[in-house]
């Protein structure tokens, strides 16, 4: 233990940077779990030679968002697609095109999107500049979660739940494709490691920044508040107030921007996902109608992975032991915790439900703990994970929802 305790404190000297070594760990761990799948996908699904379904106009659905995906054009770039498919053909349409050729484009925020834009200048295609940017973001959140978990607990426990984390199979998979996923952990991190900080105007900036990204990036404002309200520091309300200022007015100029499509509310009008159901729905409709069919989570036009169902239920019934050890470490983080997911059970989809979760970051922070005492089951575990992740992957290459 005080071995492991002197390599944590070490720094690497790179440069002029002075790195701790336990972050550099952490995001190499990560980065190389990530480059291993990638690289046995690449060749078991013959990418850099054979047309993928999202190639492919023949299986691939009509739809407008994908048809940078087959445009001759893209395909220039074939190893894009091994991280490229579902929602990544929005985000790819959008950094391309703009919101003007789909109102349904508003569904998805401009953060990633704009982000990508400004790469492609620098790579020349939108294509490997939006991937490029998903994969950067997917893996530099790491060391920020494990310095935020560092606040809650010791260097070695924080080290090992920030890789357990990384390495959980929906938070791997979305964080390494073209979603929006990595970007958000970073981000909403960053607001709330600056809040531990009490660097307020940077922390209501970084927020801001979250709201941008994934629609339920406002809520990391809600345990700053709260926990400014609760500060025996004078100001506490003041500072409370004015530091969900930015994200409002963020959200205020997304909505003006819709606003000029026509539909200032354009984003709560958007219908692709019409057919698919809210958790609520699910049990009191889908369920008592469909009996032990609707076990599966079925929905009409998707071809549900079936390791999905596995995981929505293992949501549905894993969540209230870690909520709870939350709601003792951290009552603010508790409250953003339980907004969070109030939005998902009762706005999201509910076979989205475990890639939703898969950002929630609090739910981790009480686990690390429990991975130190238990260090001989983290290689087991994360080893696991990476097998049920590299599964969920092979079935989004292919067409198969995964969440």
């Amino acid at each position: 233990m005080a071995r492991l305790g002197d390599i944590l404190e070490r720094d690497l000297h790179l440069l002029h940077l002075k790195l701790p070594i336990r972050f550099v760990v952490s995001t190499l761990v990560v980065a190389f779990v990530k480059l291993a799948l990638a690289a046995f996908l690449y060749a078991s699904l013959q990418v850099g030679a054979v047309d993928g379904f999202w190639m492919d106009a023949e299986r691939v659905e009509p739809l407008v968002q994908n048809e940078i995906l087959v445009d001759p054009g893209s395909k220039a770039v074939r190893w894009a697609y091994l991280f490229l498919g579902w929602d990544g053909a929005w985000y790819a349409s959008i950094a391309a095109k703009g919101y003007s050729f789909s109102d349904q484009s508003f569904a998805f925020m401009p953060g990633l999107p704009h982000l990508s834009r400004l790469l492609q200048a620098a790579l020349g295609s939108v294509i490997p500049a939006l991937v490029v940017c998903s994969l950067v973001f997917g893996v530099i959140w790491v060391p920020l979660f494990q310095s935020v978990a560092e606040h809650y607990s010791g260097k070695a426990a924080a080290l090992l739940g920030s890789i357990l984390f990384a390495l959980s199979p929906f938070t791997l998979l979305f964080t390494t494709v073209a979603y929006s996923e990595g970007l958000f952990l970073f981000v909403t991190l960053a607001a709330w490691k600056l809040y531990l900080g009490k660097r307020y105007l940077p922390a209501s900036i970084a927020a801001a920044a979250a709201a941008l990204v994934r629609v339920p990036g406002f809520l990391i404002v809600l345990p700053m508040a709260f926990g400014l309200l609760g500060s025996p520091d004078g100001g506490g309300r003041v500072k409370a107030a004015l530091i969900g200022v930015p994200t409002a007015l963020a959200l205020l100029g997304w909505a003006a921007f819709m606003g000029l499509s026509g539909d200032p509310l354009a984003i709560l009008h958007t219908t692709e996902w019409s057919e698919m159901y809210t958790l609520p729905v699910y049990f009191i409709r889908v369920l008592p109608a469909g009996g032990l069919n609707a076990l599966s989570f079925p929905v009409a036009y998707l071809n549900v992975h079936w390791l999905l169902p596995l995981a929505v239920w293992g949501s549905v019934f894993l969540l209230p032991l870690p909520l709870r050890k939350l709601w003792e470490t951290d009552r603010s983080l508790g409250i953003y915790s339980l907004a969070y997911l109030v939005g998902v059970f009762a706005f999201g989809a509910a076979v989205s439900a475990p890639r939703f979760l898969a950002v929630l970051f609090p739910m981790w922070l009480p686990l690390s703990e429990a991975v130190e005492a238990r260090r001989w089951a983290l290689l087991p575990l994360t080893a696991g994970f990476a097998l049920v992740c590299g599964m969920l992957w092979a079935g989004f290459l292919r067409g198969i929802f995964v969440g």
